[in-house]
């Protein structure tokens, strides 16, 4: 498997100050699975079937050898705040299959951009998640 495909919900009504609100549901080893899963979602899980939800698949490169035996996969993100905490400028490495090379990465990327966060998120392949629905909460 060289590439997996993140599958991405968003609620097209956007929110305060016209903020549109993103779900990251996961990475399939296929494209055909993650838009199986984005049309269940759309069909069976509260919120995301209530509301006018698009859904966006991506494809994203997978940097390491992969045995077979391995689902997880490890990504970066950078990420500046604005004065609501909101994200913004927001970086995202591709997928490693190492945990240490992803390590090293961050190390890189920290060198090279000027971001206010850094994390290394852990991702199952063919996993949602984002497992429960949403409800919206009006102020």
């Amino acid at each position: 498997m060289k590439s997996v495909y993140n599958l991405m919900m968003m609620d097209k009504d956007p929110s305060y100050n016209n903020r549109i609100e993103e779900f990251n549901i996961g990475f399939f080893s296929s494209y055909d699975k993650a838009e199986k899963t984005a049309r269940r979602y759309l069909t069976e899980v509260e919120g995301f079937k209530d509301y006018n939800i698009v859904y966006k698949i991506t494809e994203k490169s997978i940097i390491g050898s992969n045995d077979g035996l391995s689902t997880d996969i490890f990504i970066i993100c950078g990420w500046n705040e604005n004065d609501e905490f909101d994200a913004t400028d927001v970086i995202e490495s591709n997928c490693y299959v190492n945990k240490n090379d992803a390590e090293q990465k961050l190390n890189e990327l920290i060198e090279s951009y000027c971001r206010k966060e850094w994390c290394i998120d852990k991702y199952i392949i063919d996993e949602c998640k984002w497992q429960e629905g949403f409800v919206r909460v009006y102020c």
